[in-house]
């Protein structure tokens, strides 16, 4: 109902209620009869504050019609801030959080977002957050940790300055980062157990460029990185990253041919020694990264793979950032190509959260993960400040469609200049197609007035890039997959407490 309409509705009752009460108990408590009844009613009235009856029924009648235009008032207000409609069609609602809780609740446990119910079949096809620095990002993370945690999902946690870690690491989860003492030691070769992995797992360590001219060089890269490394693990005892890189960059031409003699890697060496230095230079920054990694067994496939291998952390700080990028995007897309290279199981859950998406360097097959990792249990989710660092990170195209594979979306507040950022929220919150009614009136001097009406149907977007800029910290829209409703939603921190705290990195003394 339009402001008028309630207005109307509200003075009807105001007169009517407290006329009903005092009409109710005056022919309860003294009668009213046909006969004599306008005499009756007179005298009743005229005296109404000097019979208690009457004048408590006046009054008590009164304060119910106030209750009642309160709750009209409240029932009457939707969610949505635009102007008054009276009839919708077809598109996205906006409904209250409360109302969405009750719409999302399931039988079985679920994870929640801001106190709403995460329903199951939206799980796997994953989660989008985006919202400038301090708007709640990591608040919903820890908020969607906490339930993983419940139900004893697995989680792969990227976690700056080992936040996450020091709020939900348990005996037995593992930790990733060469300059933390407590880090696993890991090996590209951990990963090997057929031929064909050295090719799979390339694109981890050489990874996919959106330039041409780059791809062209990365493949023969990788197919040099492939044979150097396939060679090392079927003639070396103990093969790693370094004695592949002795091989590809450190040695001389004459010696890595001839090392590569009865593979494809010997196509690459022709008679133009500046083509097969171009080969050797892709690899020249890719592999250094992996050479403070200490040794050990640990396998990111088999972690995958093990039930019962707890979460795996993997941090770094700010001054450690440059240096494990390349280390920590290896990573990652190893653990979702391990992750699609697994049988499908739907009941299956390991939660991927990639916080700061945007600093990290392009995932290659995040994308795959993306659009084939839901019949393998993949749950991924996603952090990021603006759609612009996206673009620069993926390209438009790549990163829209990476975007779109986020049905989850959850929009929080973006800086004032973040047009573009808040634009793309407001359109994927949609639009929705109402039906409002415009009164005309018109009159002159002499003349009766006259009256019209007309219906206006047309389709509007339910939340303006504007309302999303305006949005407080720990305030935004959370919209489900499907045809669930599109809530505003308050935030409520989650305090977590630990008996024995646990530092977020410690620093490998070792190494620094």
């Amino acid at each position: 109902m339009n402001e008028r309409q309630r207005s109307q509705i509200c003075l009807a009752v105001m007169v009517m209620v407290p006329l009903f009460a005092w009409f109710f108990t005056a022919k309860l408590m003294y009668g009213i009869e046909k006969q004599g009844a306008r005499d009756r009613v007179f005298y009743l009235a005229k005296n109404t504050f000097t019979l208690w009856p009457l004048a408590v029924a006046l009054v008590g009648g009164l304060i119910l019609a106030i209750a009642l235009c309160v709750l009209i008032v409240k029932l009457s207000k939707t969610t949505f801030a635009g102007a008054h409609f009276d009839k919708y069609f077809r598109g996205s609602q906006l409904v209250s959080q409360r109302e969405l809780k009750r719409l999302t609740k399931e039988k079985e446990e679920q994870i929640t977002i801001a106190g709403v119910p995460v329903p199951i079949a939206a799980e796997a096809t994953h989660f989008s957050v985006g919202g400038a620095t301090g708007t709640g990002k990591s608040t919903i993370f820890r908020e969607m940790m906490y339930g993983c945690m419940q139900r004893k999902d697995r989680m792969v946690i990227l976690d700056p300055d080992g936040e996450f870690l020091s709020t939900f690491y348990r005996k037995g989860d593992k930790i990733l980062n060469p300059y933390d003492a407590r880090t696993e030691g890991w090996n590209f070769y951990n990963e090997i157990r057929s031929h064909y992995d050295f090719e799979r797992y390339a694109k981890s360590i050489i990874q996919v460029s959106d330039s041409n001219d780059s791809e062209e060089w990365n493949q023969y890269g990788r197919l040099l990185f492939a044979e150097v490394a396939k060679k090392l693990y079927n003639t070396t005892r103990n093969p790693g990253m370094r004695k592949v890189f002795r091989w590809t960059n450190e040695c001389s031409s004459e010696a890595l041919q001839g090392f590569v003699k009865g593979t494809r890697a010997v196509s690459l060496f022709t008679e133009n020694e500046r083509a097969t230095g171009s080969v050797r230079f892709v690899l020249s920054n890719k592999l250094p990264a992996h050479f403070d990694m200490p040794p050990g067994n640990f396998s990111l496939r088999q972690w995958c793979e093990d039930p019962n291998g707890g979460n795996l952390f993997i941090t770094w700080d700010e001054n450690m950032r440059e240096a494990l990028r390349p280390l920590i995007s290896c990573w990652v897309d190893t653990i979702f190509t391990s992750i699609l290279g697994m049988k499908s199981n739907p009941k299956r859950r390991i939660w991927t959260y990639l916080d700061e998406l945007e600093s990290l360097q392009r995932l290659p097959t995040l994308g795959d993960m993306l659009t084939r990792g839901r019949k393998k249990g993949g749950c991924v989710v996603s952090g990021y400040q603006s759609y612009t660092q996206l673009e620069s990170v993926y390209g438009e195209k790549l990163a829209e469609t990476m975007l779109a594979n986020h049905r989850t979306m959850v929009a929080l507040a973006v800086g004032r200049m973040g047009t573009a950022t808040a634009e793309r929220m407001s359109k994927a919150l949609s639009e929705h197609e109402v039906l409002r009614t415009k009164e005309g009136r018109s009159s002159r001097w002499g003349d009766w007035g006259t009256r019209s009406e007309n219906e206006d149907v047309k389709p509007e977007r339910i939340v303006m890039a504007s309302e999303i800029m305006a949005l407080n910290n720990l305030e935004g829209f959370l919209s489900f997959p499907g045809s669930i409703p599109i809530a505003r939603v308050a935030i409520e921190p989650i305090n977590f407490t630990r008996t024995n705290p646990v530092p977020g990195i410690v620093p490998n003394l070792e190494i620094i």
